[in-house]
């Protein structure tokens, strides 16, 4: 069985600004089943991650300062908000996309309508 989770509501602003980068937050998913994660933010984030590789989750309290898919060396932030943030530590790392080009996942932050959910449905 698959659980769909969505992304944080965006600022009307931001989300503007995200359909025309053809990254709309409506349509961005995060999926949980009892294999894998599959997190999809439009043409620019992808990834899917083995549930066994999900070391560690919790809820994230850390500031945010940008919006949208960014990282560097592993650690990535992939969100439409500031608020319903969670990190994910992955261990081995994995794979994603962002514009098509692969990275490596070690810590991913994601930005959730509903955190509390989606952390007890990944146990």
């Amino acid at each position: 069985m698959t659980e769909r989770f969505a992304f944080a509501r965006p600022h009307p602003l931001l989300r503007l600004l995200f359909v025309l980068v053809l990254m709309p937050a409506e349509r961005a998913r995060v999926e949980l089943s009892d294999g894998a994660l599959r997190v999809r933010f439009g043409i620019g984030f992808t990834a899917t991650i083995p549930r066994t590789s999900v070391t560690a989750a919790a809820r994230d309290t850390r500031r945010v300062l940008a919006w949208g898919a960014h990282g560097f060396a592993g650690r990535w932030l992939v969100n439409t908000s500031s608020h319903g943030m969670v990190v994910l530590t992955i261990d081995p790392p994995s794979r994603g996309r962002v514009l098509g080009f692969p990275v490596r996942l070690r810590e991913l932050r994601l930005s959730l309508a509903d955190p509390e959910a989606f952390l007890a449905a990944l146990g």
